[in-house]
């Protein structure tokens, strides 16, 4: 009877061990594909940054070459436009005193 009540508890205890070593193996099971999924998603992160740093690097290279254009056009035509904005300030002028001088003239015919 001794050996008989031994040999159940034996037997409840390989059973929990089955248990809890099954539930580990399917545990193992879950975080492996859950790795899996991971590993893909950060490759794909990488080829993203990856290709966002090539554009990023061509977006910089054609702004650079924009602004080596803007700089080349203002070299080559820089007295010219000084020139051509002191005109235009003294047009800009005559047309503000003008307008200000209508101003008061339509103010004084009011009155």
């Amino acid at each position: 009877m001794a050996e008989e009540k031994e040999l159940a508890r034996l037997e409840g205890f390989v059973s929990t061990l089955l248990d809890k070593f099954n539930a580990l193996r399917a545990d193992h099971k879950a975080l492996t594909e859950r790795l899996q999924r991971r590993d893909i998603s950060i490759e794909d992160l990488r080829d993203e940054l990856a290709s966002l740093k090539g554009d990023r690097s061509e977006v910089s290279s054609r702004v650079s070459s924009l602004i080596s254009q803007i700089e080349d056009w203002e070299t080559d035509n820089g007295s010219e436009g000084e020139m051509g904005e002191a005109d235009a300030d003294t047009e800009d002028e005559k047309k503000d005193s003008a307008v200000q001088g209508n101003l008061f003239s339509a103010e004084n015919a009011d009155e």
